[in-house]
């Protein structure tokens, strides 16, 4: 039964879902928009804030970790009304709050129906994620780990002791999609070896006619014995897939090695999601608008008006245009629309103009909408959006902010904001002059316009604030009439364009680099020392963006796949010098963490 309206049946809800679902079905059918088969499932709070923890997957794992999950959850407020959810599975998971208004529930089935799954269904990233058994895979997985905790032998001691390792290196599984045949180790060892053999051949006979071409030749096959003692040849970036391998880890138990794969197939399914955040939130938000206008769904006038605060609720913060996955995606979408995408015209140059029939909306006895009789009938502009679709096909975050977000959307986006900035300087001029404060704190003659002068005045407000929260608590004077963190946004975005007046570029490559995997160190295996002195060589490539690894995740990290791949290990980074305080005093320098004595890590400069 749904809440906000009691006096109907939930058979009355569902009847009236599917009816919605159906148009925007249609209208969707007319744009192009394909998808995987929707599961509605109309669902409490409660029951969707239970299986939260497990990203929405009923049959995920039990791990300690999950139940921390839960805990951030509440603290970060997602106890209460979660308003959608949708599973990346074929047929997709869509769940649907009870307690959400019927305006609410188009909203998220336009939202996350004919945003997310259409997101699902078509971008390449999320190919090999193999949709239409996860959730067999998860249940298999869930009934081994099961076994497994009670078996005697292992226990829950022994399971944690491989899953919490596992769970550090979790997100370091490669790339997808995976690179269609690619040579493996087996085969490029031996390609290397034919290659040596050549070579030598040619030092015997060539190397007699020619002194300088048998240096030359001894050079290059120096170059191959080199490589061909490394193991593996090439640096494997699938950390848990390269120790999944038992010609890599023949010591690991077999049932470890299960829970490295049930970990790698998880991960793997995850990943595209974390890599296309803004790219999928961002197409989310703009059919959650856009499907919903069509006339094929014909949503009521009263409707739009509840709907209106949702389309725009992720633009209540200004910063949101450079940092919120919705807002800014959003925002490099719509600019996709209007500069790709076009209404496609004839020969004579006329627009072409689609036939779009429909029935009328009109009110039931019991208040609702329902399909009327009447059918009516409208032209509507053909909209060639290939481009979209073409990004939406091809791209993740990463290529999708540093290609769209160039200096035309910058500076749109520049000029909102700052239009922001500055009428909220005159309000605040305003309430502080109609507050009785003191005229000095009061800046409107003349009002400032350059960066450099509203800075000026956002720090002085912002030092006045701060103030005056001492003085209220202390004295009970009056607090100053302007929130902390309004001045803070303000601030935040004069910053933002300052960097961008500064360097265009880098303030590009700075909002790419809050997207996608980026926090997520680089580290690669270089060596297992199988064809050396056994021991394995891990490297991080070093990123001035994100500066050194932090040194106790690094130790942990090193710790922990000690205890997989079962030999001594060791990290090559990069570390700035730093001063007794900690502070950098020169440029970054070549660094190693390794194992001794079992899991112990130690550190040194090279």
């Amino acid at each position: 039964m749904s809440n906000y309206n009691p006096h109907y049946s939930y058979e009355r809800l569902c009847e009236l879902l599917m009816m919605w679902d159906n148009r925007m079905a249609a209208a969707a059918k007319r744009i192009g928009l394909t998808y995987y088969p929707i599961d509605y499932k109309l669902t409490t709070d409660e029951q969707v804030s239970q299986v939260l923890p497990y990203v929405g997957m009923p049959n995920d794992y039990v791990h300690w970790s999950k139940g921390k999950e839960a805990e951030k959850n509440r603290r970060q407020g997602y106890g209460g009304h979660i308003y959608e959810m949708v599973l990346n599975t074929n047929p997709a998971i869509q769940y649907l709050s009870t307690t959400n208004s019927l305006p609410m529930q188009l909203h998220v089935m336009a939202h996350a129906t004919y945003g997310h799954v259409v997101f699902f269904t078509n971008n390449k990233h999320f190919g090999e994620t193999m949709p239409e058994s996860i959730i067999a895979r998860l249940a298999l997985a869930r009934n081994k780990i099961d076994a497994l905790t009670q078996n005697p032998d292992w226990g829950w001691e022994g399971y944690e002791y491989y899953m919490d390792a596992l769970h550090a290196l979790e997100n370091h599984v490669g790339w997808l999609p995976t690179i269609k045949d690619q040579l493996t180790d087996k085969q490029l060892r031996e390609q290397l070896k034919g290659e040596l053999a050549t070579i030598r051949r040619r030092i015997v006979t060539e190397g007699e006619v020619s002194a300088s071409l048998k240096v030359q030749l001894e050079k290059q096959a120096l170059v191959i014995e080199q490589t061909l003692k490394r193991y593996p040849i090439q640096p494997a970036t699938d950390l848990l897939g390269f120790l999944m391998d038992p010609e890599n880890t023949p010591h690991l138990p077999e049932e470890a090695r299960m829970l490295v794969s049930i970990v790698h197939d998880r991960s793997r399914y995850f990943q595209p999601q974390g890599r296309t955040k803004f790219m999928n939130e961002g197409f989310a938000s703009f059919w959650q608008r856009e499907l919903l206008l069509q006339p094929e769904v014909s949503v009521p006038m009263e409707y739009r008006f509840d709907l209106a605060q949702s389309w725009n609720m992720h633009y209540q913060q200004a910063v949101a245009n450079y940092f919120d996955p919705y807002a800014m995606g959003l925002n490099i979408w719509t600019y996709i629309d209007e500069k790709f995408c076009f209404d496609e015209k004839d020969a004579d140059g006329n627009v072409i103009m689609d036939t779009v029939k429909y029935k009328e909306m009109v009110k039931a006895e019991d208040g609702e909408y329902v399909e009327g009789k009447k059918t009516r009938t409208v032209q509507v502009p053909r909209r060639n959006r290939e481009k979209m679709f073409q990004v939406l096909r091809d791209y993740d975050d990463t290529r999708f902010v540093t290609e769209f977000m160039q200096e035309e959307l910058f500076e749109k986006l520049n000029l909102d904001t700052l239009g922001w900035v500055r009428r909220v300087i005159v309000m605040i001029n305003k309430t502080l002059k109609k507050s009785g404060w003191n005229r000095k704190h009061v800046f409107e003659n003349p009002l400032p316009l350059s960066l450099e002068d509203m800075m000026q005045v956002i720090q002085t407000w912002a030092q006045i604030q701060e103030t005056s929260e001492f003085y209220h608590e202390e004295l009970g004077t009056p607090l100053f009439p302007v929130p902390g963190e309004t001045l803070k946004q303000m601030a935040t975005v004069i910053q933002i364009v300052a960097a961008f007046d500064q360097s265009k570029h880098k303030a590009r490559r700075m909002l790419a680099m809050r997207t996608a995997y980026h926090s997520v160190p680089n580290i690669t295996i270089q060596d297992t020392g199988k064809f050396g002195d056994g021991v394995w060589t891990l490297k991080h490539e070093y990123d001035e963006n994100f500066g050194p690894l932090l040194q106790s995740e690094a130790r942990l990290t090193l710790r922990y796949f000690r205890r997989l791949c079962g030999g001594a290990v060791r990290l090559l980074t990069m570390e700035p010098p730093t001063d007794p305080r900690g502070r950098p005093i020169g440029p970054p320098r070549p660094f190693e963490y390794f194992t001794e004595d079992g899991e112990v890590v130690k550190e040194r400069w090279l």
